[in-house]
């Protein structure tokens, strides 16, 4: 193997960083390495797997992988490569697997008092801290540059790419915004992906959600593609269109359920690796590794790279479908690893003015990370009750300063994760499809001995474990109820909704399917594509049974608005 094949691991350490450090932040600190020590013990698994899959013409392939990264990431990846690649390849060489290469280079480490770490199969006769130290002794420049236990985002080439990451996931508002409106012209880094698209980002009065001014006759203030006048009838013809129609944007404050988390499998399965499996690397990056814009909230296309199964429906769409007046008006206002307490702040990023803006339907759906948490002592670092009414209570209050009067409020309770075992225990993880198979347990089990798992409580053998990790969301979808129906909203109604997790289920082996089928396979925690549409189902069927006057009734236009403005502009 080449001293180039350390392109692929430059490409996987730009996917799996913001894995751990972006949706996972709350665990970056961990045991033995932690984040650090799983990102490098996956992706150097892969490089080994890519191997096997592909024999001795991996070389080649991996040669020219620098090279057809995009722009900046390519420059960062040969500097990587320049630094490590003779080591890692060294390494290989003499048969090392993953486990030894990273605690060689002191990124995994035993720790006292801990238990020790592996994802791959060992001889019990083989040490692997000794055989750690020898290859490090063969590479003296290694220990001459780091520290001991030094970070991923240490290394030269991976340290820069880790600053654009930081940059991207620590944003939760347009990165691209002028007018400080909080929506962009951009589609991705917060920007129309996951709020409509701003059609003029230098005046904050112009943004999706605004309210009609002068019949928009020469200015288009709400995005909505509407505008100008009819020369046959005289009018305006947002008058003549929209006048007789009850205007209403949907937003969701969330997590990274709402926000559609999905790492496409092809990227942690060797077998699918290729250059069109990463085509669309910068833009999903950029996106945070998350698709709102096929989400069941705020989800308005559809997209089928990479490989991603299943159509897009969504709450936004079906409003769009009543009234094409709501054209854009949706606002995504969910971040991976979002529990209550980080709403406290989150939620401020929400743009909606009570006076000038038209009235938004709010679904605040918080479903796991009160619960989930990577600490061997889960139930202690779960949010108690009493925080999580504390929490959603002021949320609310928030909420009744910012959205205009006529606006609906719907919070749902925590899901059910207990059954995520149930459904994958028996199957193997894409990463152990080739080579020693792996299964979900087994997956569970290292990210839980490294203390990063992304829900200890669920993700675990342990069914004892994951009944009170149950008992506990049960008790925290209670306050959320509690504070839901004690609040007194003025400019809102509000009503609450048990997170519809069993009825999508039922919904899907009704439709002939798996239940596992709509989880996603690379993390098996969160819904997939095929999720996300029957959440949209079962949410709106809710609406229309529980709350059908808040609802806009059907635009008799929408067929004349499709002649005139075609797209509207789309999106």
């Amino acid at each position: 193997m080449s001293s180039a094949s350390f392109g692929w691991i430059c490409l996987l350490l730009i996917v799996f960083v913001p894995v751990i450090d972006g949706q996972l932040t709350r665990f970056t600190g961990g045991v033995n390495g932690g984040s650090d020590c799983a990102t490098c013990s996956i992706v150097l698994g892969l490089i080994d797997k890519l191997s096997i899959v592909y024999n001795t013409s991996v070389v080649n392939t991996l040669e020219r992988f620098c090279n057809l990264l995009p722009g900046q990431y390519k420059l960062y990846c040969k500097a990587a490569v320049d630094f490590l690649g003779p080591y890692i390849v060294d390494a290989f060489i003499k048969g090392d697997n993953p486990d030894v290469i990273c605690h060689s280079l002191k990124i995994c480490h035993d720790t006292a008092g801990q238990p020790k770490c592996r994802i791959y199969p060992q001889d019990p006769s083989i040490s692997v801290p000794q055989r750690a130290l020898d290859l490090l002794r063969r590479h003296p420049y290694i220990n001459a540059h780091f520290k001991d236990n030094p970070k991923i985002c240490d290394f030269p080439g991976i340290k820069e790419i880790c600053k654009i990451l930081d940059n991207v996931f620590n944003n939760h508002i347009p990165l691209v915004d002028l007018d400080h409106d909080k929506f962009g012209e951009e589609v991705t880094l917060r920007g129309s992906s996951w709020r409509g698209k701003d059609c003029n980002d230098a005046s904050a009065s112009v943004h999706p959600g605004a309210h009609v001014v002068n019949s928009d006759v020469t200015v288009d203030h709400n995005c909505n593609g509407i505008l100008g006048m009819d020369s046959t009838s005289g009018r305006a013809y947002e008058d003549e269109f929209c006048n007789d129609t009850r205007r209403l944007g949907i937003a969701v404050l969330g997590d990274s359920i709402s926000a559609h988390f999905h790492i496409p499998e092809q990227w942690m399965d060797a077998r699918e690796f290729s250059v069109a499996a990463f085509e669309h690397l910068p833009f999903i990056l950029e996106n945070e590794l998350d698709w709102p814009q096929m989400s069941a909230t705020t989800g308005h296309v559809n997209v089928s790279w990479p490989n991603i199964e299943g159509d897009t429906r969504s709450l936004y769409l079906r409003l769009f479908d009543l009234d094409h007046c709501n054209h854009r008006d949706y606002q995504n206002i969910a971040v991976n690893g979002a529990r209550s307490g980080s709403m406290l702040d989150i939620m401020k990023a929400l743009a909606r003015d009570p006076k000038n803006d038209v009235p938004l339907l709010v679904i605040y759906s918080l479903v796991g990370n009160d619960v989930c948490n990577g600490h061997p002592d889960t139930i202690d670092h779960m949010t108690t009750v009493e925080e999580m009414y504390k929490n959603v209570f002021t949320t609310l209050t928030y909420l009744d300063t910012v959205l205009p009067k006529g606006s609906h409020v719907v919070t749902t309770g925590l899901a059910n994760g207990s059954m995520l075992y149930d459904l994958l225990h028996n199957h193997i993880h894409p990463f152990g499809r080739v080579g020693v198979p792996l299964t979900y347990p087994q997956m569970y089990d290292y990210l839980s001995c490294l203390q990063i798992s992304p829900c200890n409580g669920w993700l675990t053998s342990n069914a004892t474990l994951r009944d009170l990790t149950t008992q506990r969301a049960v008790d925290l979808s209670g306050a959320v109820r509690n504070a839901s129906f004690t609040y007194q909203p003025r400019n809102y109604d509000i009503d609450y909704l048990d997170f519809p997790f069993d009825a999508v289920i039922q919904e899907w082996v009704a439709q002939g399917g798996q239940p596992w089928q709509i989880v996603e396979s690379i993390d098996g925690f969160h819904i997939n594509q095929y999720g996300h549409a029957l959440v949209s189902d079962v949410l709106w069927a809710w609406l229309q049974k529980q709350h059908p006057q808040w609802l806009p009734p059907m635009n008799p236009h929408n067929a004349d608005i499709e002649r005139v403005f075609k797209d509207q502009g789309g999106y």
